[in-house]
Formats: C-alpha cells, sequence, structure tokens
C-alpha cells in the first residue's frame, strides 16, 4: 500500500493538498491563500474536498488512520470484537487507550476541530465567491453537512446518552472561522452539541438541490444528510425524526445486498447498499491501511486484529448465511500450523482488493432499516418488527415474531451487533443505551483444526491439528471493577492540553 504524503493547509492550518482528480495549489501567506481559494465557488468546493480528503486519510500513528480510527475505536470496545494483541487498538479493546487520554484522544480532538474550521471557512465565504446560485448553496450545504457529522461525532463520543446528564459538558462550538486572535469558547452541553450537529444537517438538506447527483460515494448528498439526520435524531433520542428520516432514505436506498455481494469483503463503494462511503485509489490509499485490522482471513492483510467473541457466533441462527462466514482458523500467514498454536474466530467480512485497498463503509441500507425498525419500536408502532425482518430476511435469519416493547428492542439491538460488526458502532450503542459491556471468557479446551498440505507429487493430504482457542482476555475495567452503564472507561476525553490552554473551557 502507498502511504501517500499530503501537504494539507488547513486555514488555522491552511490547506493545499490534492485528492483524486481535484488538486489545489496554494501560497504559504495565509491572506494570499484566502483570496485566492474562497475568490470562486469552484475554489471553495476544492477546499471541502481537501478537507475531507484531511479527514479521511490524515494519519498520526499507524493506529490512527483518519476518522477510520474512530470507528475501530468504537468496536475494539464492545462486545463482539476480539483484539489480537499485536498493534493496534489493543489499548482501546482494554479500555485504556481513552481514559488515559492516550494519542487517539487528541487525534480525534484535532481531526475534529480542524475539519470543522475547515467546513467553517467554506461556509462564511462561498456565498461571496463568482458562480452559480445553485452550486454556492450545494456546496455551503456540504459544508454544513460535514461540520454537522463532525458535531455528531463529538457529541456522541464524549458524553453519555442525553438523559444521564443533559448539560454534560461535550467540547467548544465554532460557528466561524478561527484566527489567530479568537477567544476560545466553552465547551457546550452535549444537548447544545446534537442541537447544532442537527441544525447543521437540516440546514444542508434544504441547500443541497434534489437535483444534485454525486460523481463519487464519498460526497454529501441528501441521502447522505438525512441518513445522518436519522442517527443524530435517534442518537438524540427524538424518535419520531429518527423514524421518519430513516425511512426518507430508504425512499431510494430500499434494496440489501445478496448474499454473494456480502461475502465479496465490504470493500467497494459500488455495493448496491452502500448509501455513503470514502473510496480508494492505487495513489490514494492511506485510509486502506485500516483493513490491516478488519481484515483477519487473508495473507495478504498483516495484523489480523479484529477477531470475533466465540460466542458472538452463537447469536446467529442457523441458516444465517453471516454464521457460515465465522470460524476457528489461526495465523492465515501459518501454512502448516502446529499442535497447540493458537486460534482465533475469525469473521470473513473484511477483506482487501487486490493492491491492498479497499474502500471504507461509512452508511447502509440495513442501518437504515435498523434505524427505523428502533425508532417505531420506541413509539409502539407495529411495522418496527417489519422493519427488523427485512434484514434478517435478507441475511437468511430466522424471522422475529411475537416481540414487542423492551424485548423487541433488544432483539433490535442484538440485530445491529451482527449486521454492523466492524463499521464502528458498537461503543455508541453501549452508551446511547446505558448498557454495560458484555463479555466473558471462553474456555481453554483444545479444537481440532483440519488443514490440507500437497508433497512433491501433487498429493493432497488432509491433516489435524489440536489449537488453543482465543476468546476475550478483557472482561474488567483496567482498575478490576466489572462492567457497569455509563463508565466514564466508554467515553472520549478532552485532552490535557486543551483544559490547560483554554482557560473558557469549563466557564
Amino acid at each position: 500500500m502507498k502511504m501517500i504524503n499530503i501537504k494539507y493547509v488547513v486555514l488555522s492550518v491552511f490547506l493545499s493538498l490534492g485528492i483524486s482528480s481535484c488538486s489545489l495549489d496554494t501560497e504559504p501567506s495565509d491572506a494570499i491563500v484566502d483570496e485566492k481559494v474562497f475568490s470562486t465557488v469552484e475554489g471553495n468546493e476544492k477546499v471541502l474536498v481537501g478537507a475531507w480528503g484531511y479527514l479521511m486519510e490524515t494519519f498520526s500513528t499507524y493506529a490512527n488512520p483518519g476518522y477510520g480510527a474512530f470507528l475501530r475505536t468504537n468496536d475494539a470496545m464492545g462486545n463482539d470484537v476480539v483484539v489480537s494483541p499485536k498493534y493496534g487498538f489493543r489499548d482501546h479493546y482494554a479500555f485504556t487507550a481513552l481514559y488515559n487520554r492516550g494519542g487517539t484522544n487528541n487525534f480525534s480532538w484535532n481531526l475534529t476541530y480542524k475539519t470543522i474550521d475547515n467546513a467553517n471557512n467554506v461556509i462564511e465565504k462561498v456565498y461571496t465567491s463568482t458562480g452559480g446560485v445553485m452550486d454556492k448553496q450545494r456546496v455551503r450545504g456540504q459544508a454544513l453537512a460535514l461540520r454537522g457529522f463532525m458535531y455528531l461525532h463529538l457529541a456522541s463520543s464524549y458524553a453519555f446518552a442525553v438523559d444521564v446528564d443533559p448539560n454534560a459538558k461535550v467540547g467548544p462550538i465554532y460557528l466561524t472561522p478561527t484566527k489567530p486572535d479568537t477567544k476560545p469558547r466553552p465547551a457546550a452541553t452535549v444537548t447544545e452539541v446534537y442541537k447544532q450537529s442537527i441544525s447543521d444537517l437540516e440546514e444542508a438538506l434544504t441547500l443541497i438541490p434534489t437535483s444534485y447527483v454525486r460523481n463519487l460515494k464519498y460526497k454529501f448528498d441528501r441521502n447522505v444528510v438525512q441518513g445522518l439526520l436519522a442517527r443524530a435524531y435517534l442518537y438524540s433520542h427524538n424518535w419520531e425524526k429518527a423514524a421518519f428520516y430513516s425511512d426518507e432514505v430508504l425512499k431510494t436506498y430500499r434494496q440489501l445486498m445478496s448474499e454473494t455481494d456480502y461475502k465479496a469483503g465490504f470493500n467497494d463503494s459500488s455495493n448496491v447498499e452502500w448509501i455513503w462511503g470514502h473510496q480508494q485509489i492505487s495513489d490514494q490509499s492511506s485510509a486502506s491501511y485500516q483493513f490491516h485490522y478488519l481484515d483477519v482471513t487473508s495473507k495478504e492483510s498483516y495484523y489480523f486484529s479484529f477477531n470475533t467473541d466465540p460466542y458472538f457466533k452463537e447469536l446467529f441462527d442457523d441458516g444465517d448465511y453471516r454464521k457460515g462466514m465465522i470460524y476457528w482458523a489461526p495465523d492465515p500467514k501459518i501454512v502448516n500450523p502446529q499442535e497447540r498454536d493458537v486460534a482465533y474466530m475469525r469473521y470473513a467480512k473484511f477483506k482487501f482488493k487486490a493492491g491492498q485497498i479497499a474502500d471504507i463503509v461509512l452508511m447502509r441500507t440495513s442501518e437504515m432499516y435498523l434505524i427505523s425498525a428502533e425508532a417505531k419500536a420506541r413509539l409502539g408502532r407495529g411495522d418496527a418488527i417489519n422493519q427488523l425482518n427485512a434484514v434478517k430476511e435478507a441475511r437468511g435469519a430466522k424471522l422475529a415474531s411475537g416481540l414487542s416493547g423492551q424485548a423487541l428492542l433488544e432483539a433490535i439491538w442484538i440485530e445491529r451487533r451482527k449486521e454492523l460488526f466492524g463499521e464502528g458502532f458498537a461503543r455508541v450503542d453501549i452508551v446511547r443505551n446505558k448498557l454495560a459491556v458484555e463479555r466473558k471468557l471462553y474456555p481453554q479446551d483444545l479444537i481440532d483444526y483440519e488443514y490440507q498440505v500437497m508433497d512433491n507429487s501433487g498429493k493432497v493430504t488432509t491433516k489435524t491439528v489440536k489449537l488453543l482457542p482465543q476468546g476475550h482476555r478483557i472482561t474488567q475495567f483496567t482498575d478490576k471493577t466489572d462492567f457497569v452503564p455509563n463508565s466514564k472507561y466508554y467515553l472520549f476525553r478532552i485532552p490535557v492540553a486543551e483544559e490547560i490552554e483554554n482557560g473558557n473551557l469549563y466557564k
């Protein structure tokens, strides 16, 4: 995989990068660059393209591959991923990375606020640029959508559910570009940050034309914005609006992928079910690095980190084709396993494309069905179970029947765990639903593993060895207390540097 060096000049940092076919060259003086870049609607759009590239492709370490680092963190801290002891997200899995204010906290904070600042520059300046009115409105709408997306990340990552403490501090809200003399703002509450996210997304929806057709799937169109609104309203407990917006998306994206497509590796944004995804090409592929953690069955992968809890497989019905994608296996690079080598429960969901690249999924149709199902279940609507069963039927699972109330909600939450495994929702779902992480040790009884070898004459022989099964090794918090709801260990934390440098933070 090619690790690219892209120059990012991001206004408060300033921005100069090339992404895909868009290239933006700027000069080092802020005043000169500001005047040149923002004078046309095309220049504003290039800044927005650059801001997206900065968000998705920026690395601080190999374990922080852009925005995808936050998605991987969410799943590593959940119930179902068993992270190997190799490099990458093992501290997140052990609940030490965020609580100890490790690198992911600083990376999350800086990446989020720099992206917000980039969006703010476009939001403020695009209307005074030269160009068509509809293009200006669309670009401003897309910048608002990006900013709303970032505030949604902050609200769902830095505080518990809104009804646990509506006044919990999350982080400052900035609505204009920062300058050298900008005074740091106080931290807003989780209620205020959700409100800002939703306000940005709602306004974006009024500005992006219904006629707009994306040329690339990472761009914000109306369906992506509606999907983000469905998420934001679900997370902030507005069930009516969550049901409305998820159903709006399902008017366009109703088809669920086939079994063949499900088994193809979750690596291609052309998949019929992908509403939003970050595309990769051979010379623009830094974000693909996260597949070294996600892909646990290909020899092309390196870390094989995101294995599954053996008990996770038991959640699937017989006949559900996803169940057949989960199996015991040693390291894929091992040709001839030795007696008592370790085996992990491998889930063949994520696979590299040729050339070690892979598109990053950000939103799918199945998520919209499950948001619709959960929101309607909380409202007591009878069609909630139909939305759940749409996903189950597509995957060959046993259909739910006779469920209502809490039992139906729990069935939907389990389906989210099964369907959205590895896509970045686990920690958020645990926090927003006020649940505790659930992990238990797996018995260390040796298992039989069969593999085939070929001799020099071409004869194939099946051999069997005993392997040591690996399940969860972290079943408590770092202070040796049991997992509980609303734990401080579940949250991203404001960096120490921000607390020191922003004297207004807690005012």
